[in-house]
């Protein structure tokens, strides 16, 4: 695979390797307009900051909507058990117990273990069905709590309670938003449903911060309703002074809930699975499927500026242009089974409306011998 800057592409049938949050909205444009792209991939998870009704259909646009599920499920669930041990953890440095009496039990009835109460019965709401929720809720169930996934439509055969009430959603011990930004999804946690949310409810959001209205947030927070785990706000930085920083019932951290051992590289995988994935549903000229993305899929995004060599056995390779120098080697994905199959897998990361036969026509005319 030859990597060039987005500079360097040629004017029509390249592939654009984006990192958005290193742009601004002016910038991505620029670079967007730029050439005649075939195929965008985003190394994000989002594509909140794309107009999707101006987008034209023969440019496939894809996103990385796998790659960041296990470390921002893993800072969700550090959020969670943080503020279940807020008041103390269990151990300490060296044991300052006296010494038993002769007759006296082990561990004397009402022993303190901290103050903390652990996930075991905890209600937990995970609001988003995509990796991020998926990998969550099992993790979460693992460790004994009852959780509740916040879904447009239920999904038959779920091990978990499933709900579209709102209310119900915010009748927890904790909520973690793991939804995308949509038309949809925007300031859906508003000022009237936070108000009627449990006392003490602990907000954590992984996603993007318009899907809660945060000045409620804020006020709610403040006077001690709520409490917040935030690792996205509006704006980002938030301006010296504002209320969430100083809050002692908010912790705030500078949107890197994605970070990894990984993570600078992890998109090159989700990337590599698409192109293949495409390629070898194309060849098998099997029906289209009729799926399309959740739309609770995974909203994170990342910071990533690069890619690697990435190919699929016996697929052409086109010329890539990329922001940033390109990332660590990533080993070539295995030729899946050339049936619908393989397209069925990726649906998730081909953002509407470049879906189906749309996405095919445009892996087609990319893949076609001589073009670059």
């Amino acid at each position: 695979m030859e990597l060039r800057p987005w500079q360097e592409a040629p004017e029509r049938d390249g592939v654009l390797l984006m990192a958005p949050h290193e742009l601004s909205a002016g910038r991505r444009a620029e670079v967007l307009r730029s050439a005649r792209w075939s195929w965008v991939h985003l190394t994000s998870a989002g594509a909140d900051f794309i107009d999707l009704a101006e987008w034209p259909a023969d440019t496939l646009l894809t996103r990385s909507w796998r790659c960041y599920a296990a470390p921002l499920a893993e800072y969700a669930l550090h959020a969670v058990l943080t503020h279940e041990w807020r008041r103390g953890t269990p151990w300490q440095e060296r044991d300052t117990r006296s010494a038993p009496a002769p007759d006296a039990p082990p561990v004397p009835a009402g022993a303190s273990t901290g103050g903390g109460t652990g996930l075991w019965g905890a209600e937990v709401t995970v609001a988003g069905w995509g990796a991020v929720g998926r990998r969550l809720a099992t993790v979460l169930d693992a460790l004994g709590a009852r959780v509740t996934v916040l879904r447009r439509s239920p999904e038959p055969g779920s091990p978990f309670h499933q709900t579209s009430d709102l209310g119900r959603a915010l009748d927890a011990d904790h909520l973690v938003v793991a939804l995308p930004l949509t038309a949809g999804t925007r300031h859906l946690f508003d000022r009237a449903a936070l108000g009627r949310a449990r006392p003490g409810l602990h907000l954590v959001n992984v996603s993007r911060a318009a899907i809660v209205d945060q000045d409620a947030l804020t006020e709610l927070c403040a006077a001690g309703r709520l409490f917040a785990t935030l690792d996205v706000t509006d704006p980002e930085p938030l301006p010296t002074g504002h209320p969430l920083r100083s809050l002692p019932t908010v912790r705030l951290s500078p949107h890197v809930a994605w970070r990894s051992r990984d993570s600078d590289a992890a998109f090159a995988d989700d990337f590599a699975t698409i192109w293949a994935a495409l390629a070898a549903a194309d060849s098998s000229a099997a029906p289209d499927p009729s799926a399309t993305a959740d739309s609770s899929a995974d909203p994170h995004s990342s910071h990533a500026p690069g890619i690697s060599d990435v190919s699929a056995p016996g697929v052409p390779v086109p010329a890539v242009s990329a922001l940033g120098a390109p990332a660590p080697a990533v080993p070539a994905p295995s030729a899946p089974t050339p049936d619908a199959r393989a397209l069925d897998a990726v649906i998730p990361g081909l953002v509407p409306p470049t879906t189906g036969r749309r996405a095919r026509a445009a892996v087609r005319a990319l893949l076609t011998p001589g073009r670059s």
